[in-house]
């Protein structure tokens, strides 16, 4: 009787110490939620039984916590690592225009046209014309150096995706096609090209572009339509390469040639000795352009569609181009 007595004194002890031992493991996982602990009913075991039961629950909580703390340390090193790749990887697109702050570089911006030499014939050729492009193209409308119905423009735009992107126009989004179907300008002037510089090849850059003009001349076959080039970007900027913008202009103005479209070169006079954005027509992220650098690229751009007068007609009582008499 007495050894029976014992016995079931050392199997409870045992029970307890087990039930004790699975707590603590419990305790010393850190994160994990603790399982509950099923209610257990009074039996009565043998030491052996008890001994082999606890070693078991002891083991297996073991394994869970090793189990726990590699996968653990393998979550933190992947999340460090993915951190670190993403940190590593330069952006490939640009968004919308920064704000700009002037720097005292360039001469004080003025919203009248005419203080940059655009004369009456520049004027009436530029209401005829409406822009279509990125975020750069854009700052003709942000900065208002053009009227809001003049520029069809967004951040992130390319030649490679255009057409994924609807465009504000008259307090609406459209897309580029059917904003320029309501707007059935006279020229368009096409200005992109930096969201695809770090995406594609010149020659797929010339296939995007290509499909672009062939679908908008369906559409508005009266319409000339003419690409600008590729603006340059400052020679600290580490967004791309001026070696690599250079490729996609001399491989779109060659594309154009003997085509309906007209290749016209906006880049040169913001350029320095170098090929590089002159500092002073940076918008201040090398890439973007101060309000200043417009006029520049406007006055180009005339230059050479409408005192060659491959562009010309009548507006607002004023003949421009191949319509001035002599």
């Amino acid at each position: 009787m007495r050894a029976r007595r014992v016995n079931q004194i050392y199997a409870a002890t045992a029970v307890i110490a087990a039930v004790l031992g699975l707590i603590l493991c419990e305790a010393f996982m850190p994160g994990e939620a603790s399982e509950q602990i099923p209610e257990t009913e009074t039996v009565t075991v043998t030491a052996a039984e008890t001994t082999t039961a606890t070693t078991t629950a002891m083991t297996t909580t073991t394994t869970t916590t090793t189990t726990t703390a590699a996968t653990a340390a393998t979550t933190v090193t992947t999340a460090v690592t993915t951190a670190a790749a993403t940190a590593a990887v330069p952006d490939i697109t640009i968004g919308e225009i920064p704000v700009y702050t002037d720097t005292g570089t360039t001469a004080v911006y003025s919203a009248e046209p005419d203080s940059h030499g655009l004369t009456d014939q520049d004027h009436a050729f530029l209401s005829d014309t409406v822009f279509v492009g990125d975020s750069i193209c854009s700052g003709l409308r942000v900065y208002k150096i053009l009227p809001d119905d003049s520029v069809i423009a967004k951040g992130c735009v390319g030649a490679r995706n255009i057409f994924d992107y609807t465009f504000p126009l008259r307090g609406k989004e459209f897309g580029v096609t059917y904003s320029l179907s309501l707007l059935k300008p006279k020229y368009i002037v096409f200005s992109m090209g930096m969201n695809d510089v770090n995406m594609t090849s010149p020659e797929k850059f010339c296939e995007n572009y290509d499909y672009l003009l062939k679908t908008v001349h369906t559409l508005l076959p009266e319409t000339k339509l003419f690409v600008a080039s590729v603006t340059p970007i400052t020679a600290d900027c580490e967004f791309s390469t001026n070696a690599k913008i250079d490729a996609l202009n001399a491989a779109i103005s060659e594309h154009l040639e003997d085509t309906d479209y007209t290749y016209v070169d906006i880049a040169s006079a913001l350029k320095i000795w170098d090929g590089s954005l002159r500092s002073g027509y940076s918008g201040g992220d090398g890439i973007h352009l101060a309000p200043d650098a417009y006029y520049v690229l406007l006055n180009q751009l005339c230059d050479e569609l409408v005192d060659t007068k491959i562009v010309g007609g009548w507006k607002n009582g004023v003949a421009y181009g191949w319509a001035k008499k002599k």
